[in-house]
């Protein structure tokens, strides 16, 4: 009979452990992959709508007082002095600059949003192969591993590894 050369089931029963403890793994990451997909496929189609929605109720309400503001100072202010109202001209610069921020980060929401579709629809072939591994790959190799073991195990007992 020929001699197997078995230098260490328990390096064998370690890797068994190791493909447990990469199925595990896998599982776990594979949910919080799809929570984080959730999570952020809620953000951006409700939480950050309403955010820039009422960021731009914000900016409209500043840009208006700021707006009246000014017409208020160049009404009591002399028409020839080209420095008065300076300071309520330099915020309605600023509130006209945040209104139409606000209002081009509304515009690309829903761009933003099918980008985001996009990807998580690509990205979930991935998810679905790191589940297929982690449920039924895995598994079989670890069951299958096993299986060599206890062979091996038999053998080295009944004196396999005599020389």
């Amino acid at each position: 009979m020929a001699k197997a050369n078995v230098e260490s089931i328990d390096a064998l029963e370690r890797f068994s452990s190791a493909i447990e403890s990469l199925r595990d793994s896998s599982v776990h990451n594979s949910d919080d992959i799809r929570d984080q997909f959730q999570r952020i496929s809620m953000w951006l189609s409700k939480e950050l709508p309403e955010y820039w929605a009422d960021q731009l109720r914000i900016s409209q309400k500043r840009w208006t007082e700021a707006r009246g503001d000014l017409l208020r100072c160049q009404a009591k202010s002399r028409a020839e002095d080209e420095t008065s109202c300076m300071f309520e001209r330099k915020a309605l610069e600023r509130a006209t600059a945040r209104r139409q921020m606000c209002e081009q980060r509304i515009r690309l929401l829903p761009q933003l949003a099918i980008q985001w579709e996009q990807f998580q629809q690509e990205s979930t072939l991935s998810v679905r192969q790191l589940e297929d591994l982690s449920d039924s790959l895995l598994p079989l190799a670890q069951t299958r591993l096993q299986q060599r073991i206890e062979t091996l195990k038999q053998y080295a007992a009944q004196g396999g590894n005599e020389g």
